[in-house]
């Protein structure tokens, strides 16, 4: 009897575990980004992308204009006369666009163009995050990201390869009070506080080749390598949980809307969109 119960203990255990790994396999296939559509841009030669509603905004370097598109890809209006602008962002509909010739940050309100005060000289600037008051900007040349709350700046990084040094920053993200780092030429995206203090690396075991872009959900980090053509997806503590490869030609920047996540991609000339 002892031995009957005891066999019967054992496959129920084994229920128990094939169960939870089922479910655990579902779960994972339902967070899982899956190919949609390509969407073709013509000339736009895109670097930054955001959304507003049931629009997108891109910056097209190539042609030094700001374009508003529809989510298929047709062409609302434009806005001329940038100098390369690149990695965007939006807040309360207004369009924050930095200019890596001129060291500029320009905001779209409407029809209307207005230039951000920045507190700290730059040398490139190639991408910004804004929350609020809190502004950080990707400063390229110089190898940091420039964090300024409203009258304090606060230099985060400098040029070298170790845990919290930069290598040509091109993006940046502010989430949960913390700051995001496309940490390009290092192949990594980095992670600090407002402080300054760095917190963790993501995406170094992947052999990232140039993190270019990046977005930051409630739950996700999204890496666009733009040399391997890849997209990474990470928790939020750095855990791989998706690589996504096949549908790019150098990506550069991601958005997510709904859920649907759309992914420019520079040379292609176009916008890659997936489902989940």
């Amino acid at each position: 009897m002892k031995i009957s119960i005891h066999i019967i203990s054992f496959f129920l255990g084994l229920l128990v575990i094939s169960g939870c790994s089922e479910n655990k396999k579902k779960k994972q296939e339902a967070t899982n980004w899956k190919f949609s559509k390509e969407i073709p841009l013509g000339n736009v030669s895109p670097i930054g992308i955001v959304a507003q509603i049931n629009f997108l905004w891109l910056s097209d370097v190539s042609n030094n204009c700001i374009v508003k598109i529809d989510l298929d890809g047709r062409v609302i209006e434009s806005f001329d006369g940038f100098q390369r602008p690149m990695h965007i962002a939006i807040q309360e509909d207004k369009i924050y666009v930095p200019e890596y010739t001129s060291d500029t940050v320009k905001i779209i309100d409407n029809e209307s163009v207005s230039t951000l005060e920045l507190k700290e000289n730059t040398d490139a600037i190639a991408g910004i995050a804004v929350d609020g008051n809190t502004i950080a900007v990707a400063d390229f040349y110089n190898h940091r990201i420039i964090f300024q709350q409203e009258d304090k700046v606060t230099i985060i990084g400098k040029v070298g390869y170790n845990d919290g040094e930069l290598y040509y920053p091109t993006d940046v993200a502010i989430k949960n009070d913390l700051i995001y780092v496309a940490d390009a030429y290092n192949n990594r995206v980095q992670v600090f506080d407002f402080t300054g203090k760095y917190i963790r690396i993501i995406g170094w075991n992947e052999n990232i080749k140039v993190a270019t872009g990046l977005k930051v959900t409630d739950t996700q980090v999204i890496i666009a390598d733009f040399e391997g053509n890849r997209i990474l997806i990470y928790d939020l503590n750095g855990n791989l949980l998706q690589i996504i490869s096949g549908k790019f030609n150098q990506p550069t920047d991601i958005e997510i809307v709904s859920n649907k996540m759309y992914v420019v991609n520079y040379k292609g000339s176009s916008i890659s969109v997936f489902y989940k």
